[in-house]
């Protein structure tokens, strides 16, 4: 289940973790709602990479 990404970063930073967003498009219809973290990965030095993309409407 995808969660939206300001609670998402919230709950990261609570913990002390160092993240960065990168941003994609959902493969199909057009996103319009708000954005979700579809993917999290972890990296070098305790930090998080967190893949956010906008919900597509109706979906």
């Amino acid at each position: 289940m995808a969660r939206e990404l300001d609670r998402v970063l919230e709950t990261c930073r609570a913990a002390g973790w160092d993240t960065q967003v990168e941003y994609t498009s959902p493969p199909k219809g057009e996103p319009g709602g708000k954005h979700r973290v579809i993917r999290c990965r972890e990296l070098a030095g305790g930090r998080l990479l967190l893949t956010a993309a906008r919900e597509v409407p109706g979906n």
